[in-house]
């Protein structure tokens, strides 16, 4: 093999590291984000178990899920079910996410839906002990959310929790298609990148200065 070939081929190299990295980094850390799990057939149910799919109630209450229609939203998911954070009074539910990077950027998203009956209803959000946002509104019609966030820690917690504004207690706050997955590579991907495409310029610039002379 010429130099030239290898180098090209330390490129290659360095821009599928890059790549399985970034691959790596684009699964969802987020168990059961879609609430796909127990499937309620069309229906809707109360779950009192510790965890369901990685989420945890943490009031006493039970986690609500059921299918979207039920609750006058579009399906968005590929189950077609969503939380709902109100089950029966204005809920606090979360989930922990182990295995993080400290320092290391994460994508964030989830939609939210209002119920189009119950009267008001809007939930904060919370990941890592930093509150997000609020969301409200957004009656039968999903709302996209994204945030850029870091991970402080390696294990952080999402919460969605309730607010009271009047509305009946068991009723809103629809969530669904919940997702974190790992931000800008991280430094040594760049670094492999950056590098190959120098080397492959550096190994063209010499070919041709050799093909001239």
């Amino acid at each position: 093999m010429t130099r030239t070939a290898a180098l090209l081929a330390g490129v290659a190299m360095a821009l599928g590291l890059a790549a399985s990295s970034g691959a790596a980094q684009a699964a969802n850390l987020i168990s059961d984000g879609d609430f796909s799990s127990p499937n309620t057939f069309g229906g809707w149910g109360l779950f009192n178990f510790p965890q369901v799919g990685g989420w945890v109630n943490n009031n006493g209450d039970a986690l609500e899920i059921g299918a979207s229609g039920i609750y006058g939203l579009a399906c968005q998911s590929a189950g077609c079910q969503n939380l709902e954070v109100d089950a029966n009074t204005f809920d606090n539910d979360s989930q922990t996410v182990n295995g993080l990077v400290v320092g290391q950027t994460y994508q964030l998203s989830w939609d939210y839906g209002g119920r189009t009956s119950g009267g008001p209803s809007a939930m904060d959000v919370w990941f890592g002990g930093q509150y997000l946002t609020t969301n409200g509104g957004s009656v039968g019609v999903w709302t996209h959310n994204a945030f850029t966030v870091t991970a402080t820690s390696t294990s952080e917690t999402l919460i969605f929790q309730g607010l009271d504004l009047g509305g009946a207690p068991s009723y809103g706050n629809e969530v669904t298609n919940v997702s974190l997955t790992g931000g800008v590579p991280e430094p040594a991907s760049w670094a492999l990148m950056i590098g190959g495409f120098g080397l492959a310029g550096a190994a063209l610039r010499r070919r041709r200065a050799l093909t001239v002379a």
